[in-house]
């Protein structure tokens, strides 16, 4: 990582312009935004839909244009032909902002769209970026590495990590109230899968390793959005066959999450590929522990036997949940401490003076 400046006075306002506001899924873009403006930054939308001419006149001269899930830029979901013209247009728009004086930062969040339908049109879009982006960040080492490996770039590529959710979701219902709430008596072992039900998180895996348990005393909370119908309707099945699973498979509102998250005993989020994950901070804020695979960055933010357990090959991921289970309270209390502690360290303060750092930096 390039060695950055002390930040500058913030009588000396930086202007910084985003395609993505805010989110209703995930609110790392509230949580990332609230960061920079309590250093004086502001931030404001990026309107790339309006006619070329009416953009001119408005995007005359700025500071920073922030980039954050770039897949968007070229609407993978539709056909290839208005996908390339997508990307094309949103282009030629941000090659117009790089010459009115703009610089371009990217976090990278992924090198390549989860379930990602047009790679060549998308990898294409990340290489333009690669070259008119002047910072590039990443979320850990392992980001630098595989950002490095597929894209070639290695300068001015800056490692902020993801922060925590402390304080961003409500956090007042008991265990006991939670489970209440929930159906789930007192003396049973919960495992809970939250976040949006796609392919790659590994969801089929987990149930094919849930319904090998024999204990009746366990059970699998799935709670999130479905991103794919028939994905869907097999956990439904599956939920059928097996009466230990329960389910929520819908948009799950903020005043909720700490129902499923204080119910729970494991978080288990059993990816199938992963580059970052802001699911596992979610778990860690509400001082939870994990299952989770030795994949991505996760190696570098999990430590094996203090905020969960890792397992290593997909296969493992039955036994590593029977060691969760057979975990002591003392010794599940003790991870869940440690969990929190994790979290902690992943202030969002501190990732606002970096990011502030960042723009201050691709400045000058």
């Amino acid at each position: 990582m390039d060695s950055l400046p002390t930040p500058k006075n913030s009588a000396e306002a930086i202007k910084v312009l985003t395609p993505h506001l805010s989110s209703r899924e995930n609110k790392y873009l509230e949580c990332l935004w609230s960061s920079v403006r309590a250093c004086g930054v502001e931030v404001d939308i990026l309107n790339l839909d309006q006619p070329f001419a009416q953009f001119k006149k408005v995007y005359t001269s700025g500071d920073v244009i922030h980039l954050q899930w770039v897949e968007t830029l070229c609407r993978p979901r539709f056909n290839k032909k208005y996908s390339w013209y997508f990307l094309l247009r949103n282009l030629r728009r941000l090659i117009f902002l790089k010459s009115q004086g703009y610089q371009l930062v990217w976090t990278v969040h992924n090198t390549l769209a989860h379930e990602c339908s047009s790679p060549k049109i998308e990898k294409s879009l990340r290489w333009f970026l690669r070259y008119l982006c002047s910072d590039i960040i990443v979320m850990s080492e392992y980001s630098r590495r595989e950002f490095a490996r597929m894209y070639r770039r290695t300068k001015r590529v800056h490692i902020i990590p993801h922060g925590n959710y402390i304080g961003f979701y409500p956090n007042q219902v008991s265990r006991v109230d939670a489970r209440h709430k929930l159906g789930i008596a007192p003396q049973q072992k919960v495992l809970l899968y939250f976040g949006m039900v796609r392919h790659y998180k590994g969801i089929n895996h987990l149930i094919a390793a849930f319904n090998q348990l024999k204990d009746s005393n366990v059970v699998l909370l799935i709670a999130g959005i479905p991103y794919d119908p028939d994905l869907c309707a097999e956990i439904e099945q599956a939920a059928q066959r097996d009466s230990r699973i329960r389910l929520r498979l819908e948009f799950i509102p903020d005043e909720d999450i700490q129902i499923y998250m204080n119910a729970c005993d494991w978080v288990v989020l059993p990816y199938q590929k992963i580059l970052n994950s802001g699911s596992v901070l979610l778990a860690l804020s509400f001082a939870r522990p994990v299952i989770v695979p030795q994949r991505g960055a996760i190696t570098e933010l999990i430590s094996n036997d203090e905020q969960g357990y890792c397992y290593e090959k997909d296969c493992d991921l039955l036994a590593t949940i029977n060691r969760a289970l057979a975990t002591t309270d003392q010794k599940w209390e003790q991870m869940c401490i440690q969990a929190y502690a994790l979290a902690q360290k992943h202030d969002w303060s501190k990732i606002g003076d970096q990011l502030y750092q960042v723009y201050s930096y691709c400045k000058q």
